[in-house]
């Protein structure tokens, strides 16, 4: 099977879109926390852009490496990893880390519901091409068919 360098420069968008929602396309709150004793800290939305910029980058060397690598069992193990990044990028925003608590700030509106829609696309992907690879392996390699022994 040759190549597919589409899936890997699509992962490499993706992952470049992960990266850069929260701080470029649809950036978080700038908005510091007060605390009583006079310092200041930042919103929780900030750390999830921190994270999403690794995790981005993280998607994008995975595409990279789709691109470079021809073996199936290699990709078979880019796709889980490219399933594992979006599922990373997924729960960061809505579980782990999270957003601001009121729901008409920027990052609510505008980072979380397309960091949630990239994520699932990179994690629908990375399960299609386990699909795509595995039945690529059993297409080169067919079952030799096994005589009955009696």
């Amino acid at each position: 099977m040759k190549n597919k360098p589409t899936v890997g420069i699509i992962t490499v968008v993706l992952g470049m879109l992960i990266a850069l929602i929260p701080k470029v396309i649809f950036p978080v709150c700038t908005n510091m926390i007060e605390l009583i004793n006079g310092k200041s800290l930042f919103m929780r939305c900030h750390w999830t852009a921190v994270v999403e910029l690794l995790i981005g980058m993280l998607i994008i060397f995975d595409g990279i490496f789709f691109i470079l690598f021809k073996s199936h069992e290699t990709r078979i193990a880019l796709s889980i990893m490219m399933f594992l990044f979006g599922l990373s990028a997924l729960l960061i925003p809505t579980a782990v880390i999270g957003m601001c608590e009121t729901v008409t700030m920027k990052c609510r509106v505008g980072t979380e519901p397309a960091l949630i829609v990239v994520s699932v696309i990179i994690m629908v992907i990375g399960i299609g091409n386990v699909i795509s690879e595995f039945s690529a392996i059993k297409s080169e390699h067919p079952q030799k068919e096994r005589s009955a022994v009696k």
